[in-house]
């Protein structure tokens, strides 16, 4: 990263070639530049500046006589210093609020409309990272016996999100019992995670010589094969994502059908980008990364704006975009920033009543 310290008419310029940039998607030339922006520096002039914004890694130019564009430096200065960001517009929040605010949806439903909501209105793919297993708070548990020795059971979690899995049961457990276990199960174990539920399964197995009985023994024997190891091993958190065709489609893309392949493949490889959100799902503000920083798989050709969403003050996942460096950032993290608390809002709301 550059040591160079902007001037208050570097930065001018800098921000102008940046914005003119995100707007054209074409390299900037100093002459569009002093007829097009608001700064009143000759041709000459900007050419010297954008000279030595380019030697100090902020601008970059293809050839020598045509236009600059900026690098991620640019970028990210221009991220970090020169754009404000205001709320969406009453029209934006009622587009928002009308397709789920006012519904009673899951955690699931909530995801593809999120998604699609962002990737709309922003022009770029919109996601939304849901938690894994073992994140999840526990609602409700109920067992239906379905064969002589398996039973389905339905887990329900604070959040609205519903698991089914399969356990094996000894050919004298029959529905009576399997009602019982359910009502003491969800005596027992409701507002633990999953991780809490499983250890406290352990200790319990564990305390040897404490007179359990039978139905008792058999409740606890169950949660073992329910909340095991085994069973969240592969639980991986599940990331939707909507709008990515709107990138490939872009022209920053048309004449480059490396960076193009590189792109739909890193998109392909979901793991990849769950990966990086999991670095950001701590972070109690919004993330912005910026090409170099948001590298996914084999390409760094595009930003991320990321912001967590909570249940009950715990972190469950986060919301937001994923699209081309020239983004216009303010309007992206407002509309994220925005989305994020008021999906808070609403899973508290909903989930309090």
């Amino acid at each position: 990263m550059s040591n160079f310290i902007l001037s208050k008419r570097d930065a001018s310029v800098l921000k102008a070639v940046v914005n003119t940039f995100i707007e054209t998607g074409e390299p900037v030339g100093s002459k569009r530049l002093s007829k097009e922006s608001e700064i009143n520096y000759s041709p000459a002039t900007l050419r010297n500046i954008m000279s030595n914004l380019s030697e100090e890694g902020f601008l970059s130019k293809t050839h020598f006589s045509s236009g600059s564009s900026p690098t991620d430096l640019g970028y990210r200065t221009f991220v970090d210093n020169f754009i404000g960001f205001q709320e969406p517009t009453s029209q934006e929040k009622s587009s928002i609020g009308d397709r789920y605010l006012s519904r009673e949806l899951h955690l699931e439903q909530l995801s593809i409309e999120i998604s699609r909501i962002l990737s709309e209105l922003t022009n770029n793919a919109g996601f939304f990272l849901l938690p894994n297993e073992k994140q999840l708070h526990f609602q409700h548990i109920q067992f239906i016996k379905i064969s002589k020795n398996k039973a389905m059971v339905v887990i329900v979690s604070k959040s609205g999100m519903i698991q089914n899995k399969m356990i094996k049961l000894d050919n004298q457990t029959n529905q009576s019992e399997l009602d019982k276990i359910t009502n003491y199960l969800n005596d027992e174990f409701t507002g633990l995670t999953l991780n809490e539920i499983k250890e406290k399964v352990v200790e319990q197995m564990n305390q040897e010589g404490k007179d359990f009985d039978l139905l008792y023994k058999k409740a606890f024997s169950l949660s073992s094969q329910i909340f095991s190891d085994e069973q969240q091993e592969d639980s991986t958190a599940t990331l939707y994502m909507e709008g990515t065709s709107k990138i490939f489609s872009q022209p920053d893309f048309a004449d480059d059908f490396k960076k193009l392949q590189e792109l739909y493949n890193a998109f392909e490889e979901k793991n990849n980008i769950v990966k990086l959100l999991n670095k950001c799902i701590d972070d109690t503000t919004t993330t912005v990364l910026i090409g170099s920083e948001c590298t996914i798989g084999e390409t760094q050709e595009c930003s991320l704006v990321a912001r967590p969403y909570h249940l009950g003050g715990r972190t469950l996942g986060t919301v937001g975009v994923i699209g081309l460096k020239r983004m216009r950032y303010d309007h992206v993290v407002s509309l994220v920033n925005w989305t994020a608390d008021s999906l808070t809002n609403y899973l508290t709301l909903d989930k309090t009543h």
